[in-house]
């Protein structure tokens, strides 16, 4: 940040952690409320009187909308206050929770959706990451982007089994639910006035940003012409894409290895939130240890491939429950630690800090780009077989798609670091060039 130079060493420590702190804390609840299916399916349709087909629509919309406002916000990010902008999208989730809150009909359900896709994204996704990007150097990416989504991980996960918690205080689903809902809306409010007091203002000057000049499309081309950018926007969707049928792993443990709803909702944490947590801290110190993040990266790709596949091959009876739980939690290692790493690869594909808000805004373009259609892919593919003779058939697909998709990610990762090594060596011989 801006400021933090100018304190001394350790001031510019604290402030440092206090923003990753206060970041990750936003950053670990915002999505909370959009994605409640995720956790609460069944209670939230009985809530809502909503089917599970119209649940599906109501998260297409927010991955459409999403999907529009991704670019967009990454030059918003360029051109206001990061502190603005997440202030602002802290307590518009919040608002648009309370209104969540009063369950209204389907239709406001799909408009609320749209909201929280403006102020989960538009304002708040590219904000959040140029937050982090300007705290160090090009050398410190790996372990502030770990600490970032590891500190995400770890406050999901308090908050998740919090939530679970107080929506076990009603007697009913309905009271639950809206239990679940209104602590969410009330922490989002709070997270936003611990953000207008404590994160550094960073307002954008003409120095190190367009604000002189705010339309500045130079900027954006550059940005789009980078074919390294797009690569690792090629990464994100190869891994997304993989979480999201990876989502069905709760269904899977259920049909095939008969547990119970409790066991597999505690497993659904530990997929969703202590895996990203584990995950992301892993992969920001060995990121910066080994020297890259975008190497790292392209082999974790290839333990998702292998992982992925054994997920077809293990047994559903005898040792099966054991062996498909410990590959459960090392394929979650492998897939959070590549999620943990796809914006610490801005600065090592030499994008300039003044336009890591743009490049975020492509690379989260492209990556959450499958949020629109693949949910409904997916979950067709499932209950294509579910009252068939081969009713696991399409949990086994999901799984097939993960291990493809995985190679892809490997030879994607492949192509973008021998372009990376030849972007860095003209780099370097121009540099050259100039001194002499």
């Amino acid at each position: 940040m801006a400021n933090t130079k100018q304190a001394n060493p350790k001031q510019a420590t604290f402030r440092k952690y206090l923003t990753i702190f206060i970041v990750a804390l936003a950053g670990g609840v915002i999505t909370k409320l959009p994605y409640l299916r995720e956790t609460y399916m069944e209670p939230l349709s009985q809530a809502t009187g909503a089917s599970y087909t119209q649940l599906g629509l109501i998260m297409s919309a927010y991955g459409i909308v999403n999907f529009i406002c991704y670019f967009p916000g990454g030059i918003l990010a360029d051109k206001i206050s990061c502190k603005t902008l997440i202030i602002i999208s802290c307590v518009g989730t919040g608002l648009a929770g309370f209104w969540f809150w009063t369950l209204p009909s389907f239709i406001w359900l799909v408009v609320i959706h749209a909201i929280f896709a403006i102020t989960t994204v538009f304002t708040f996704w590219a904000a959040m990451v140029k937050s982090i990007n300007r705290l160090g150097d090009e050398n410190e990416q790996g372990r502030l982007f770990g600490m970032l989504e590891g500190g995400r991980g770890l406050i999901g996960t308090l908050v998740a089994f919090a939530s679970v918690a107080i929506f076990g205080l009603a007697s009913d689903a309905i009271g639950g639910m809206k239990n679940a809902i209104l602590f969410y809306s009330v922490l989002m409010v709070v997270i936003g006035v611990l953000a207008f007091f404590f994160l550094e203002n960073d307002k954008p000057t003409g120095k190190d940003n367009t604000a002189v000049n705010p339309l500045n499309k130079k900027d954006f081309i550059e940005v789009a012409k980078m074919p390294r950018v797009w690569l690792c926007g090629a990464l994100g969707i190869c891994n997304y894409s993989a979480l999201i049928f990876h989502g069905y792993i709760t269904g899977y443990l259920s049909n095939a290895f008969g547990l119970s709803d409790t066991v597999v909702g505690n497993l659904s944490v530990i997929r969703t939130y202590v895996m990203m947590m584990l995950g992301a801290f892993v992969a920001g110190f060995l990121a910066d240890k080994i020297g890259s993040r975008i190497k790292l990266i392209k082999w974790a790709f290839v333990g998702m491939a292998v992982f992925a596949s054994l997920y077809v091959l293990i047994p559903t009876k005898g040792v099966g429950v054991p062996l498909v739980v410990c590959n459960f939690i090392v394929y979650g290692l492998f897939l959070y630690s590549i999620k943990a790493m796809y914006f610490s690869t801005i600065d090592e594909v030499l994008v300039p800090k003044r336009l890591a808000g743009t490049a975020s805004g492509i690379i989260s373009l492209c990556t959450y780009a499958p949020e629109m259609f693949l949910y409904t892919v997916s979950g067709n593919i499932v209950d294509k077989y579910v009252n068939t003779a081969t009713p696991l058939r399409g949990y086994h697909i999901c799984f097939i798609m993960m291990a493809v998709l995985s190679v892809i990610g490997f030879i994607c990762g492949t192509v973008l670091m021998k372009m990376n090594k030849k972007a860095l060596a003209e780099k370097e011989a121009m540099a050259g060039e100039n001194d002499a």
